[in-house]
């Protein structure tokens, strides 16, 4: 949330509240909405809502102000600008999608590396294969594991027509351990050599903030290893977060040697 909320713009005193609010904003209770998650949302639209006045005066160097000064096409051959809605809904995503997913995909990696410690020695020995182990990590143990966008059309897949309108959900984590598509698939492999995977999408449909992320798990990742070549982990008493659309710890309980 420090490089996301310094991206929109945010100040530093209130990047904390604001993970508070996209944490709970996921929350849900049997995959269902609750009146905690509800809330996070409410509070979260509120929280941008009273941004817009200000950057509109006075643009900054960030993300809201090149939203608010943005022209898209009308739909009728002109250009608009977004109206208000668009725009907090959009930066909620934004704040939400930037915080959860990339702390879900640390999670994994430095639980992930805690199992096989021989590829965590790997990564100690030799920091250039960090990049190759960030995809390993997104195939391995995929923080965003389901979608599922609307079909707005007919669509013939595997001899069944899916009529327009369906909700379709597509099981990115489970292709990422698809035995068709990569060898030994349940085994992690820091090294392992393959042209892609599909935990940020695919298509019109990619992640757009899938840079970002690669360059924030490869950082963190370079930074934990020199500072602490081992940890372990309290697996029993660590807790997954309650949701319906990530997957990760909403604590990871760790500890690293002293001396």
């Amino acid at each position: 949330m420090m490089v996301i909320g310094m991206l929109l713009g945010v100040p530093a005193e209130d990047r904390p509240y604001l993970q508070h609010l996209a944490d709970t904003s996921i929350h849900r209770d049997e995959g269902n909405e609750t009146d905690v998650g509800l809330d996070g949302q409410m509070k979260q639209l509120e929280y941008f809502a009273k941004m817009l006045p200000g950057r509109r005066a006075n643009p900054t160097d960030d993300i809201v102000s090149d939203l608010i000064h943005a022209e898209v096409d009308d739909g009728e051959g002109g250009k608009r600008h977004l109206d208000d809605g668009e725009l907090v809904r959009y930066m909620s995503l934004v704040s939400a999608a930037g915080n959860e997913t990339v702390t879900n995909l640390l999670g994994w990696a430095s639980l992930s590396l805690y199992r096989n410690p021989d590829q965590r020695q790997i990564l100690v020995d030799d920091p250039s294969v960090i990049p190759n182990a960030v995809e390993e990590f997104l195939r391995y143990e995929a923080p965003s594991p389901i979608q599922a966008p609307l079909v707005m059309e007919d669509v013939e897949l595997y001899g069944q027509t899916v009529p327009a309108g369906s909700k379709m959900a597509m099981l990115t984590g489970s292709a990422g351990r698809d035995d068709r598509v990569y060898d030994n698939p349940d085994h992690l492999d820091v090294r392992r050599k393959f042209t892609s995977h599909v935990s940020f999408g695919h298509g019109i449909h990619f992640c757009v903030g899938a840079a970002l992320a690669r360059m924030e798990a490869r950082v963190a990742l370079e930074e934990l290893l020199v500072r602490f070549p081992s940890w372990e982990i309290d697996e029993a008493n660590s807790e997954m977060v309650h949701t319906s659309t990530v997957r990760g710890w909403s604590n990871l309980k760790a500890s690293v040697p002293v001396g």
